[in-house]
């Protein structure tokens, strides 16, 4: 499905939700911050997990967003409503609650983001209001893959459908050059995705500029990859 395609059915998928999970008065400004953050895949997704399940049953509309940390393609955000606060772990394919913003997390967590323990973590968490909001326009924040999340000049997490192909100049996860390098017609095992690695190190992987970014609407390809043959 084409990448706007996609946005917009999810966007449409949101508005839905929003319409019976939140108080009457708070639907107008609910959907206003949804389409502020229409181009960003991650908040999108993020918003759609909110509203499909709201935590604790409490049907209150998002009214902030803010960007913790990330690492390696996995952002944490803090969804802020009126009354509360939650935190979000938000990468390429899903968004999980891990709980109220403040509270512990899972040791999964913490040591994933390098954190020895929970005091350690709870120091790089500022006080709700002391939060930056994540900023909808391009330019306000340090710009990232809208798919995969790593900063412009590092290479994307292999996968990523905006990863453009060294060899055709395609994107990556819609050409043949990955099973014709491989002389395979499916990538079916860890082994070959390294070799396929080190193919592309070796002839020279392009790493994320803001100009590969899809734009919204108008740009075919899509956010599900295929990496099995076509």
């Amino acid at each position: 499905m084409p990448i706007e395609n996609k946005m917009h059915q999810l966007i449409k998928e949101i508005e839905l939700f929003i319409q019976y999970s939140v108080p009457e008065n708070e639907i107008e400004e609910a959907v206003a911050l949804v389409n502020r953050y229409r181009n960003n895949a991650f908040i999108i997704r993020l918003f759609r997990e909110y509203y499909s399940s709201l935590p604790e049953a409490r049907e209150e509309a998002v009214v902030r967003i803010a960007r913790l940390i990330d690492r390696q393609g996995v952002h944490l955000f803090v969804v802020s409503t009126s009354a509360f606060s939650y935190l979000y772990a938000v990468s390429a394919d899903q968004a999980l609650l891990l709980g109220e913003y403040r509270q512990e997390v899972d040791t999964e967590v913490l040591s994933f983001f390098g954190f020895e323990s929970q005091g350690a973590f709870l120091k790089v968490c500022p006080a709700v209001e002391d939060l930056v909001e994540y900023a909808a326009v391009k330019g306000k924040e340090k710009e990232i893959c809208p798919v995969c999340g790593v900063p412009e000049g590092k290479y994307h997490l292999l996968g990523c459908t905006v990863e453009i192909c060294p060899w055709c100049e395609g994107q990556l996860s819609y050409c043949n050059c990955r099973f014709e390098q491989l002389d395979a017609d499916a990538i079916e095992d860890e082994e070959q995705l390294e070799t396929l690695l080190s193919m592309l190190e070796a002839k020279g992987r392009i790493p994320y500029q803001k100009s590969q970014a899809p734009a919204y609407p108008g740009t075919s390809g899509g956010l599900d990859g295929d990496w099995t043959a076509e």
